[in-house]
């Protein structure tokens, strides 16, 4: 809230003297004075009036950008398990070191859990990095990897969302 120092009730009794006493235009100055600083403390408080109303109005939008996400994580994961779980099974149909593979799924699935709305777009990396640091005892192990990751370029890994 705007604090004036100005007395306009003392600045209009002065100009009122002012015309009194023969100083038309002075009193006229101070009149014009006083008009303006009205405007402008008005202008001042419609101007807080605002931005407290936009802050409340970002502060909503800000929970519901919350809500949206929180939403979408929620319709991403049934999903994102029955995917997991086919790709587990075709995996371990293909692989030899199922053990080497079970461990990394489970890896997988506890980042998984433990995502928040902001860490969805960090666990394709993740896989990733996963795939590449782990042990690798034997050459079907590089195929597999190789052919998972080539899978997931290809487009013949998907993982959709359905928000109906």
């Amino acid at each position: 809230m705007i604090d004036l120092k100005s007395n306009l009730d003392h600045l209009e009794s002065l100009a009122a003297d002012f015309h009194s006493d023969g100083h038309a235009q002075t009193a006229t100055d101070f009149r014009t004075a006083i008009m303006d600083i009205q405007n402008l403390r008005d202008y001042a408080e419609r101007l807080e009036r605002n931005n407290n109303q936009m802050s409340c109005e970002l502060n909503d939008l800000t929970n519901q950008r919350k809500g949206i996400a929180s939403a979408l994580l929620a319709a991403v994961y049934p999903d994102l398990d029955r995917r997991i779980d086919e790709h587990v099974k075709t995996a371990f149909n293909k692989n030899e070191r199922l053990d080497a593979f079970e461990a990394r799924i489970e890896a997988v699935e506890h980042f998984k859990d433990d995502m928040t709305t902001d860490d969805i777009s960090g666990l394709e990396q993740m896989i990733d990095d996963r795939i590449e640091t782990a042990a690798c005892d034997n050459d079907r192990d590089d195929e597999t990897r190789d052919t998972v990751r080539d899978m997931i370029r290809d487009g013949d890994i998907i993982v959709s969302i359905d928000l109906s």
